[in-house]
């Protein structure tokens, strides 16, 4: 399954592709929202996950002109603004949910996992006769037995089983399971289809569900009635990725977005002394607000609940407020976001000694 990201955030974008592309969704990351416009009518995307604010276009108008013009694909708006009024601006533009960026990882998996069912007019499980296919457990099974799958193979399958009356051409395949930036040369298709084949041959299927359709691609077999297939497992194939490699990639992500935080702190701290210099031009306002906007989902995305709060309330701040009221007002928000920040390193620091004194025990 194919996802478009739209947010320009560089932190957050990294932990959401980094979370989907860990649970087999394959994802292009955009920072621009007339350029996601644009991919979202020119490639089969399966679902979109949007950003409220962008630069371009902002996320709501992202929705609206995608309706407008006749796209139907599931649209998952991601964003700190969660007051009530911002959700119904949010479904009323397009959106068919609305997620705020302090979820965790699991619930932002079970929505895209939700939204998929809806567009499908399969079961949530999936099957080809004893095959079966389960996406909320990305797992693959023979009669009860798993087939560990590699990534591409597992994603191959759930596109076959998810039309099983299409025909799919090697470049059709490609558009589906791999992003802009990987895209492979179509031998590669051919290999993964043989792989896959020799996976399932492997776990018991004495003929292959996929049918070469020669000179025009591949499509799912249609089942035979009088079929017994034994059993046969082959326990020497790759185990499913776990959830400790998924923990450290989404570990890797949240040190990165920590060490990232003095600077994006400097840049508030600049608007800060450029107000007390009595200058605080449009431009540098509006950078400001940009950053406050995207480390107030940050913060939510990484644990950050107080400072994400105060983040939110910055941005606010400088978008209404008048330039001469901003000076101290923004001092004192820049500094209990200091301090929640801080509280929170120590928070993480209590914890982690708590937990290393338990395990000691």
């Amino acid at each position: 399954m194919k996802i478009l990201l739209l947010e320009d955030d560089p932190s957050t974008s990294e932990f959401l592709a980094n979370t989907l592309t860990t649970h087999r969704y394959a994802v292009d990351t955009i920072a621009d929202g007339a350029l996601g416009l644009d991919l979202a009518n020119r490639w089969p995307y399966d679902l979109l996950i949007v950003d409220w604010v962008l630069p371009g276009l902002d996320g709501l108008e992202v929705c609206r002109q995608l309706r407008s013009q006749g796209n139907c694909t599931p649209i998952l708006m991601l964003t700190v603004k969660s007051a009530s009024a911002d959700i119904v601006a949010g479904l009323d533009a397009g959106a068919d949910d609305y997620l705020a960026k302090t979820c965790d990882a699991p619930q932002l998996l079970a929505r895209v996992r939700a939204l998929l069912r809806r567009r499908s007019t399969t079961t949530p499980v999936l099957s080809w006769g004893d095959l079966c296919l389960d996406p909320a457990l990305t797992q693959v099974t023979f009669r009860q037995q798993p087939i560990p799958c590699r990534p591409k193979e597992y994603e191959l399958l759930e596109l076959f089983l998810r039309h099983p009356q299409r025909l799919l051409t090697r470049s059709a395949i490609i558009d589906h399971l791999w992003p802009m930036a990987d895209t492979p040369v179509e031998g590669s298709v051919t290999n993964l289809i043989k792989d896959l084949r020799q996976r399932l041959k492997a776990a018991g299927l004495s003929s292959s569900p996929i049918e070469t359709v020669y000179g025009s691609g591949y499509r799912l077999k249609a089942l035979p009635q009088d079929r017994a297939e034994p059993t046969v497992r082959d326990d020497s194939s790759p185990a499913q990725p776990t959830s400790v490699g998924f923990n450290a990639v989404m570990q890797q992500a949240a040190q990165r977005f920590q060490a990232s935080l003095a600077q994006r702190l400097q840049v508030l701290d600049a608007a800060v002394q450029a107000l007390d210099g009595g200058v605080l031009d449009p431009q540098q306002r509006q950078l400001a607000i940009a950053e406050a906007h995207r480390l107030a989902g940050g913060l939510g995305l990484f644990g950050y609940a107080q400072a994400s709060e105060v983040a939110e309330a910055i941005e606010r701040l400088l978008r209404s407020a008048p330039a001469y009221q901003l000076g101290s007002e923004l001092a004192q928000q820049l500094a209990l976001l200091q301090r929640a920040l801080l509280l929170s390193s120590t928070e993480e620091e209590a914890t982690s000694d708590q937990a290393t004194l338990q395990a000691l025990r």
